[in-house]
Protein backbone atom coordinates (compact mmCIF):
# COMPACT_ATOMS: atom_id res chain seq x y z
CA UNK A 1 0.00 0.00 0.00
CA UNK A 2 1.51 3.39 -0.59
CA UNK A 3 1.59 5.95 1.82
CA UNK A 4 2.60 10.06 1.59
CA UNK A 5 5.44 12.00 2.84
CA UNK A 6 5.61 15.68 2.59
CA UNK A 7 8.53 18.29 3.01
CA UNK A 8 7.76 21.88 4.36
CA UNK A 9 10.41 24.06 5.56
CA UNK A 10 8.69 25.50 8.79
CA UNK A 11 5.76 24.55 10.76
CA UNK A 12 2.02 26.26 10.46
CA UNK A 13 -0.37 27.91 8.39
CA UNK A 14 2.62 29.60 6.53
CA UNK A 15 5.06 26.48 6.06
CA UNK A 16 6.69 26.50 3.07
CA UNK A 17 6.11 22.90 1.35
CA UNK A 18 9.19 21.88 -0.43
CA UNK A 19 8.06 18.16 -1.83
CA UNK A 20 6.33 14.95 -1.53
CA UNK A 21 7.06 11.37 -1.99
CA UNK A 22 4.71 8.44 -2.73
CA UNK A 23 5.04 5.02 -2.23
CA UNK A 24 7.40 2.96 0.41
CA UNK A 25 7.26 6.53 2.80
CA UNK A 26 8.29 4.45 5.94
CA UNK A 27 10.04 5.13 9.14
CA UNK A 28 12.82 2.22 8.05
CA UNK A 29 13.20 3.33 4.66
CA UNK A 30 13.80 7.66 5.76
CA UNK A 31 16.71 6.26 8.05
CA UNK A 32 18.20 3.88 4.98
CA UNK A 33 18.28 5.56 2.16
CA UNK A 34 21.28 8.18 2.66
CA UNK A 35 19.95 11.82 1.65
CA UNK A 36 16.39 11.14 3.87
CA UNK A 37 18.35 9.56 6.63
CA UNK A 38 20.32 13.38 5.97
CA UNK A 39 16.96 15.70 5.85
CA UNK A 40 15.74 14.29 9.13
CA UNK A 41 19.52 14.72 11.03
CA UNK A 42 19.64 18.43 9.38
CA UNK A 43 20.67 20.85 11.85
CA UNK A 44 20.41 24.49 9.45
CA UNK A 45 17.89 25.65 6.34
CA UNK A 46 20.33 24.46 4.07
CA UNK A 47 20.91 21.10 4.77
CA UNK A 48 17.35 20.16 5.47
CA UNK A 49 16.79 21.82 1.33
CA UNK A 50 19.55 19.87 0.14
CA UNK A 51 19.06 16.80 1.57
CA UNK A 52 15.37 16.88 0.43
CA UNK A 53 16.19 17.50 -2.99
CA UNK A 54 18.36 14.79 -2.56
CA UNK A 55 15.93 12.68 -1.57
CA UNK A 56 13.37 13.32 -4.02
CA UNK A 57 16.46 12.91 -6.78
CA UNK A 58 17.26 8.92 -5.90
CA UNK A 59 13.67 8.24 -4.06
CA UNK A 60 12.92 6.95 -7.77
CA UNK A 61 16.13 5.73 -8.34
CA UNK A 62 15.74 3.42 -5.41
CA UNK A 63 12.37 1.97 -6.66
CA UNK A 64 11.03 3.28 -3.70
CA UNK A 65 8.45 5.08 -5.23
CA UNK A 66 7.32 8.45 -6.93
CA UNK A 67 9.05 12.21 -5.97
CA UNK A 68 7.10 15.14 -6.84
CA UNK A 69 9.40 18.74 -7.04
CA UNK A 70 7.46 22.19 -5.97
CA UNK A 71 7.91 22.97 -9.59
CA UNK A 72 5.35 20.48 -10.56
CA UNK A 73 2.72 22.16 -8.23
CA UNK A 74 0.90 20.22 -5.35
CA UNK A 75 0.46 16.52 -6.51
CA UNK A 76 -2.32 15.06 -4.04
CA UNK A 77 -6.10 15.28 -4.65
CA UNK A 78 -6.46 16.54 -1.15
CA UNK A 79 -5.90 19.86 0.14
CA UNK A 80 -3.74 20.16 3.21
CA UNK A 81 -1.01 17.28 4.28
CA UNK A 82 -3.32 16.16 6.68
CA UNK A 83 -3.93 13.21 4.45
CA UNK A 84 -0.28 12.30 3.61
CA UNK A 85 1.31 9.27 6.01
CA UNK A 86 4.12 11.38 7.27
CA UNK A 87 4.78 15.08 7.52
CA UNK A 88 8.47 16.57 8.18
CA UNK A 89 9.50 19.60 8.16
CA UNK A 90 12.23 21.70 9.56
CA UNK A 91 11.89 24.58 11.93
CA UNK A 92 14.48 27.53 11.66
CA UNK A 93 13.70 28.68 15.24
CA UNK A 94 14.82 25.43 17.34
CA UNK A 95 16.74 24.63 14.01
CA UNK A 96 15.33 21.09 14.40
CA UNK A 97 13.53 19.03 12.50
CA UNK A 98 10.36 17.47 13.39
CA UNK A 99 7.93 14.72 12.22
CA UNK A 100 4.26 13.88 12.70
CA UNK A 101 1.61 12.08 10.67
CA UNK A 102 -1.43 13.30 8.51
CA UNK A 103 -4.41 14.70 11.22
CA UNK A 104 -1.32 14.53 13.66
CA UNK A 105 -1.92 16.61 16.87
CA UNK A 106 1.78 17.36 17.40
CA UNK A 107 5.43 16.85 16.28
CA UNK A 108 7.63 14.73 17.57
CA UNK A 109 11.22 16.38 17.31
CA UNK A 110 13.89 14.20 15.79
CA UNK A 111 17.29 14.21 17.95
CA UNK A 112 20.04 14.68 15.22
CA UNK A 113 22.67 12.15 16.72
CA UNK A 114 19.52 9.41 17.29
CA UNK A 115 17.34 9.80 14.89
CA UNK A 116 14.27 7.96 15.76
CA UNK A 117 10.04 7.85 15.02
CA UNK A 118 7.94 7.68 17.96
CA UNK A 119 6.82 4.29 18.62
CA UNK A 120 4.08 3.16 20.07
CA UNK A 121 0.34 2.68 19.15
CA UNK A 122 0.05 5.95 17.02
CA UNK A 123 1.34 8.28 19.36
CA UNK A 124 1.22 11.54 16.69
CA UNK A 125 -2.43 10.38 15.63
CA UNK A 126 -6.06 12.06 16.37
CA UNK A 127 -7.72 10.49 19.56
CA UNK A 128 -10.83 10.80 17.61
CA UNK A 129 -10.57 9.11 14.21
CA UNK A 130 -14.26 9.45 13.44
CA UNK A 131 -13.70 13.62 13.19
CA UNK A 132 -10.95 13.63 11.09
CA UNK A 133 -12.30 11.19 8.70
CA UNK A 134 -15.54 14.32 9.12
CA UNK A 135 -12.63 17.02 8.65
CA UNK A 136 -8.55 15.91 8.74
CA UNK A 137 -7.58 19.95 9.36
CA UNK A 138 -10.37 20.57 11.86
CA UNK A 139 -8.38 21.21 15.73
CA UNK A 140 -6.69 19.68 16.95
CA UNK A 141 -4.70 18.86 14.55
CA UNK A 142 -1.60 20.49 14.17
CA UNK A 143 -1.93 23.36 11.55
CA UNK A 144 -0.64 23.00 7.91
CA UNK A 145 -1.14 25.62 4.68
CA UNK A 146 -3.92 25.14 2.36
CA UNK A 147 -2.17 24.09 -0.27
CA UNK A 148 -5.81 23.84 -3.01
CA UNK A 149 -9.23 25.13 -2.33
CA UNK A 150 -11.18 23.95 0.33
CA UNK A 151 -14.00 21.88 -0.44
CA UNK A 152 -17.36 23.26 0.41
CA UNK A 153 -18.95 19.49 1.36
CA UNK A 154 -16.68 16.46 1.78
CA UNK A 155 -17.79 13.73 -0.81
CA UNK A 156 -19.74 10.76 1.09
CA UNK A 157 -20.94 7.28 -0.22
CA UNK A 158 -23.46 5.85 1.79
CA UNK A 159 -23.60 6.52 5.36
CA UNK A 160 -19.92 7.14 5.17
CA UNK A 161 -17.52 10.15 5.01
CA UNK A 162 -14.81 9.89 2.58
Amino acid sequence: MSSYTDFYFGRGENADWIGSLRGECYPENFLAVPPSRLALTATDEHAFRAAVADTLDVWEDERLGHAYRRELGWPWPWYTSHNSSWIMVFDPEPQAVFVTVGGGISWHRIDPHDPRFPEGDDPLGPDDIYAWLRDPAAPPSVPMPLMRPKPVTVPTFGDEIR
